[in-house]
């Protein structure tokens, strides 16, 4: 489930009831965008609409130490860490 913060009021809403709040909102003046709670991304207009998914909980509250759950088997992408650790161990072969 995808909530919003409106960017005006600060009000939290589900996505259901981002276009009732942003026609009542606006018309005091308010409302122009609105904000994704998990990915914190600002959406104006009705762009909101075409997002439907974001981080997971798990990966907004353990940033560091989340893995992912695919387990696909494939070759990841390597981090910042995992890049500097190559670097080094290839720096430090023999005749390199």
């Amino acid at each position: 489930m995808v909530f919003f913060l409106c960017d005006s009021c600060n009000e939290t809403l589900k996505k259901s009831r981002v276009d009732a709040h942003v026609f009542q909102c606006r018309g005091s003046g308010g409302c122009v965008s609105v904000s994704c709670v998990d990915c914190n991304v600002s959406f104006f207009g009705d762009d909101y609409r075409s997002h439907t998914s974001c981080v997971s909980e798990a990966q907004r509250y353990e940033k560091t130490v989340y893995r992912g759950g695919g387990g696909g088997g494939g070759k990841s992408k390597l981090g910042p860490q995992e890049r500097w650790n190559a670097t080094i161990t290839r720096a430090a072969l023999p005749g390199a």
